[in-house]
């Protein structure tokens, strides 16, 4: 090997590159993106639409399938998840994983905007977003007061908003749990009656006088001016004085028949936040993100001055909380990283110290930062950047860091002691072994490439493992072969006394640690060697007994897709029984709070009702609006694995017995989103029978042992109250059916019918209905209007009454299903959990359209595993060449 041999001949411009790479090496270090997670961009979307006090059986018809329809008309999708509930529609399109991401996303924008012209004009939000595991938010704060209205909170939360979004680094601030205010216009139906005025004639007046129509310009001599119109309403007055009709003779102003005022709409989403010690707090959530490539810790430096200086001037009784900081983790996991660094670089050095001496040490102890300075310097040109799996594979590699080094400079050192002077003993044992040497660090790289050739989502997701493993093995291969032989020339001492060529060295060594290594080595271990290759037959039986044993061993250890995140965080969710108000899970959700309020472990928690817990972990999505569900962030004062589990089964016990409410502890745990570890689909479109089937699902998970949280998505019920048209009777009387159900909703929920603009340029809807909470009696007061234009009482043509309805409905690939989810206690892996549940499967017998289907973390190693055998033979094959 000629290589050594140029090193050193050319020492020079050795040591001037190795300078130069370390300066590389350095300078990406710094400049590296420092994130939590690797970010990944899944080939898909996800679509909300909101459309309040619709059913889902009416959500289904009139949002769910148009979206679907349209969906399903592009190429390469792999799924398309729907969830269904009252006033919301979710889809998720997730398209086959090798197509680009940007691209598949537009065409599915695309789609949805035509999808946009079937659905009712009155559709309150219709979102698509991309899907990518940088979207989560880097802080979560809370702007708490008890004092102040929600539009202060609103307020100041849009001013720290303006401040922050200009930073750089920041790409998204959002505000969370608070009502959105609303022009209310309050009508007098009865009044209405009386006059003959209908809603239909005050919205289509309303929304004639609400416009705002350049008049062009006017050239009045040498200047030109704009033509100012009357424009748009510009104050709460104006609208009061609309006139919208006459009676007897007289103008009927819209403050005559309705009352005007600014209001806030239905609050759907509550947020709270306690610490300890301290009572509950109304707060207004603030959600901050980064832009991609970003350093997290740069961005920390110019934001918590930002937030400290605002703090400063909020009012006695409020105040900005953090809830979630993203650096914080992301720094101890550095530090964790640069303390086993150190710890490696301390214990490697005693060791080589030991063996060798305080020069050899110090040779090889420098290979540990060179390689991974330089190491990183490539990982950064390949597009990673320093995050939590990249941090792994620096601890995985700082082991196999010095070998290298550690077996040249031993050799080298064996050389000068034989005699040789210290520039042909590096020359001489670095060729000697410098082919070994290569082959060795090959077959390690080569162990990593399935790693690399893992495809789906996950092989994304830790391809920073192996490329990282790889670039710093291949430098400390560079440097072993290199800077060490140049390095142990110029600083290895050569003994004073020795004979030249003489291979017995332990008589000569003063140190106590070699001597008794060596008496070792040439005492027991030759004894023990000389036997083996002696009795080779008996050797080659115990080594294959070792390997069958081994093997056998494997299916107790078991598999784990990815481990526990081990941090000191979690989530507690509560679902309370389906149609339950907002007020309602509020006030049920104390009883988790004097919980937490007795907990010394906990530090603070944030409550959010109505809605899950804004996405702080790469693969947790939070819940969309439900009136019905609560979820805790829980931040906890320290972790300790044994500390946590206890608690984890401690709150267990304790909230799962709580009346009519279903409690779920989520721990954040590493890897690819997944709905829950164990998911069982139950195919079909008659929702009753799937109902039956999953309940069925879910006993044979609750006798099956290692399960906790086991939810069945149908198996609640909600009653509804339902008006039923007399189709024929309308039709008698020239009524449309959308001209009733129009008026059903105007009346109960409200009906948004225009948009008005304050001084400040702020839009708020303008939202028309009837005065109070809606009951059955009310239904007298309600009018519908004919095609002649004459006024009809509702209950001449409409009836009412109660009646069962499903609270959820999901499809999957547009056709209905049930799930069935369970998360694993810990005590048992997927597969024993799993194994048995499958065979009960597959000997009930379903009637003809419905069929099972295993999901969540089955599926996802299904796919993410499903290239490995072919990738480990390229690798057997790969290894076994360079061995030959």
């Amino acid at each position: 090997m000629k290589l050594p041999a140029l090193a050193m001949h050319n020492r020079q411009f050795t040591i001037v590159a190795f300078i130069l790479l370390s300066i590389f090496g350095i300078t990406a270090f710094l400049k590296m993106p420092r994130t939590e997670n690797p970010t990944i961009f899944i080939p898909g979307g996800g679509i909300v639409a909101v459309y309040p006090g619709a059913s889902p059986q009416d959500m289904e018809q009139l949002i769910a399938i148009p979206l679907e329809e349209a969906i399903n008309e592009l190429s390469d999708i792999n799924r398309m998840n729907t969830t269904i509930s009252d006033g919301l529609v979710t889809v998720t399109v997730e398209f086959n994983y090798n197509t680009d991401a940007n691209t598949k996303f537009d065409e599915l924008q695309r789609k949805v905007t035509s999808a946009r012209r079937d659905m009712p004009k009155d559709l309150h939000s219709l979102e698509v977003m991309q899907w990518t595991s940088a979207d989560v938010v880097i802080m979560h704060l809370a702007l708490v007061s008890d004092h102040h209205s929600y539009a202060w909170l609103e307020q100041k939360g849009e001013a720290l908003k303006k401040q922050i979004e200009k930073l750089n680094g920041i790409s998204k601030v959002t505000l969370m749990a608070y009502p959105e205010q609303e022009v209310r216009i309050t009508l007098n139906t009865e009044k209405m009656a009386l006059m003959g005025i209908t809603m239909s004639q005050i919205a289509n007046v309303m929304q004639s006088q609400n416009v705002n129509i350049p008049g062009g310009s006017i050239k009045l001599g040498s200047y030109e001016y704009a033509v100012k119109t009357s424009g748009a309403y510009a104050s709460l007055s104006e609208i009061e004085n609309t006139i919208v009709a006459s009676w007897q003779g007289s103008i009927v102003y819209l403050r005559d028949i309705a009352t005007v005022t600014m209001d806030y709409a239905n609050q759907d989403y509550i947020g709270m936040y306690s610490s300890t010690g301290d009572q509950e707090h109304k707060a207004l959530f603030i959600g901050i993100q980064q832009k991609e490539e970003h350093n997290i810790f740069s961005i920390m430096e110019t934001l918590q001055p930002e937030l400290e200086q605002f703090n400063a001037t909020l009012p006695a009784g409020s105040r900005l909380h953090t809830v979630f900081d993203q650096s914080e983790f992301v720094n101890t996991r550095i530090n964790g990283f640069l303390l086993n660094l150190l710890q490696g670089i301390i214990l490697v050095g005693i060791v080589i110290f030991l063996a060798l001496g305080m020069r050899q040490s110090v040779i090889v102890i420098i290979a540990i930062p060179l390689s991974i300075l330089i190491g990183m310097g490539f990982v950064d040109l390949s597009g990673f950047g320093l995050q939590q799996i990249s941090i792994a594979a620096l601890v995985v590699a700082l082991g196999l860091l010095v070998d290298n080094s550690i077996v040249m400079v031993e050799n080298i050192h064996r050389h000068i002691r034989l005699g040789y002077g210290r520039a042909e003993a590096a020359i001489k044992a670095t060729s000697e072994i410098g082919w070994p040497v290569v082959s060795a660090t090959f077959t390690t790289l080569l162990a990593f490439v399935p790693i690399i050739m893992m495809p789906d989502k996950t092989g994304d997701f830790i391809k920073s493992l192996p490329v990282t493993i790889i670039f710093t093995l291949i430098i400390s291969l560079l440097i072993a072969l290199t800077l060490t032989p140049l390095l142990a020339s110029l600083f290895l001492k050569k003994p004073e006394e020795q004979k030249p060529h003489n291979n017995t060295i332990s008589a000569r060594s003063a140190n106590i640690f070699v001597r008794a290594l060596e008496r070792f080595i040439e005492g027991p271990y030759r004894r023990l060697l000389k036997r083996a290759m002696h009795q080779k037959w008996l050797t080659l039986s115990v080594l294959m007994l070792l390997i069958i044993g081994t093997l056998s061993l494997f299916p107790l250890v078991g598999i784990s897709f990815f481990p526990k995140a081990e941090q000191p965080h979690l989530l507690i969710g509560a679902t309370l029984p389906e149609g339950a108000a907002i007020a309602t899970t509020k006030n049920e959700a104390r009883a988790i709070q004097q919980v937490l309020d007795s907990l010394p472990q906990v530090d603070y928690y944030a409550i959010n009702v109505g809605h899950g817990n804004p996405r702080i972990y790469y693969n947790v999505f939070p819940k969309q609006f439900a009136s019905n569900f609560a979820e805790f962030y829980v931040k906890l004062k320290s972790y300790d694995v044994e500390e946590f589990n206890g608690l984890i089964s401690f709150l267990r016990h304790r909230l799962g017995n709580i009346p009519d409410m279903k409690v779920t502890i989520k721990e954040f745990e590493q890897g690819t989103p997944i709905e829950a570890p164990v998911v069982v689909y139950v195919m079909g479109e008659d929702i009753d029978l799937l109902r039956n089937y999953s309940d069925s699902v879910k006993t044979i998970l609750e006798t099956q042992p290692g399960t906790i949280n086991i939810v069945n998505e149908l198996d609640r019920e909600k009653t509804e109250f339902k008006f039923t048209i007399n189709r024929d009777k309308a039709s008698l009387l020239g009524i449309p059916s959308h001209e009733i159900d129009k008026t059903i909703r105007m009346s109960i929920h409200g009906l948004v019918i225009d948009e008005y603009r304050d001084e400040r340029g702020k839009r708020f809807n303008i939202v028309m209905g009837t005065a109070g909470e809606f009951t059955p009696e009310d239904i007298r007061k309600i009018y519908v209007e004919s095609l002649t234009g004459k006024l009809i009482p509702l209950s001449m043509v409409a009836e009412t009454g109660f009646h069962k309805a499903p609270g959820k409905i999901t499809r999957y690939n547009m056709q209905r299903y049930g799930a069935v989810k369970a998360d694993l206690d810990g005590t048992r892996t997927l597969d024993e959990v799993l194994d048995p549940v499958m065979e009960q499967l597959e000997m009930t017998n379903l009637p003809e359209g419905f069929s099972y289907k295993i999901r969540g973390e089955y599926e996802s190693r299904q796919e993410s595993f499903g290239g490995m055998g072919m990738a480990l033979l390229l690798a057997a094959i790969a290894i076994f060449a360079v061995l030959v």
